[in-house]
C-alpha cells in the first residue's frame, strides 16, 4: 500500500517537473527550422548537431562505433517494426533539457527526411525521456530506464492524468 502511494506521488512530481521543463526549455522551440537545418547535418547513418553526434542505424552498424564523446548517442532505428521506435542507448546520460530537446528535434527531422510509420509529438517524446531519466536516477527498474524506447504506442502514456492512476 505504501509503495503504491509513493509511486503516485512520484508520478505527480515527475509530471510537474516535466511541465516545468517543457515550459522553461523553449530554446529549440524558438529557433526556426532554417536555423536548425544550418546547424545540423543529417545523413542516413548519423546526425551531427550542436552538442555532438547521434549515430543511428541497426545493431550491426552501432556495434562498430567507438570513442563516443559525452553528448554522442547511439540510436537503434527500429522504425520498421509493428510498433516503430527509436531506442536511445544510455539516454539517462543526457540530463540537460536543451540538449535533450535538440536531439528530439533532430530525430523528428530525421523522420521527415526518411519517413516511416513512426509518429510522435515533441512534447510526448520529451516527457517520456525525462520520466525515464528521473526513474533511472531514483534507481527504479534500471534495466528499463537506462535506455529509452520512443515508440508509437507510448505517445499518450506519460500524460499527467494517466500517471496519477498508477
Amino acid at each position: 500500500m505504501k509503495s503504491k502511494s509513493f509511486i503516485k506521488r512520484l508520478a505527480l512530481f515527475s509530471s510537474i517537473v516535466t511541465l516545468s521543463f517543457i515550459i522553461n526549455s523553449s530554446d529549440i522551440n524558438k529557433r526556426n527550422k532554417e536555423f536548425f537545418l544550418k546547424t545540423t547535418r543529417i545523413s542516413k547513418s548519423k546526425i551531427e548537431y550542436n552538442s555532438g553526434i547521434i549515430y543511428i542505424g541497426n545493431e550491426k552498424y552501432l556495434d562498430k562505433i567507438i570513442n563516443l564523446k559525452d553528448n554522442d548517442l547511439l540510436v537503434l532505428d527500429n522504425r520498421n517494426l509493428d510498433d516503430p521506435n527509436f531506442r536511445i542507448y544510455n539516454s539517462h546520460k543526457i540530463i540537460d533539457p536543451l540538449i535533450r530537446e535538440e536531439i528530439i528535434e533532430a530525430l523528428l527531422y530525421y523522420e521527415e527526411l526518411y519517413p516511416t510509420n513512426w509518429y510522435r509529438t515533441k512534447n510526448s517524446l520529451n516527457r517520456e525521456w525525462l520520466i525515464h531519466n528521473i526513474m533511472y536516477y531514483l534507481g527504479y527498474k534500471l534495466d528499463h530506464t537506462t535506455d529509452v524506447d520512443l515508440n508509437n504506442a507510448d505517445e499518450n502514456t506519460y500524460k499527467i492524468k494517466r500517471m496519477i492512476r498508477w
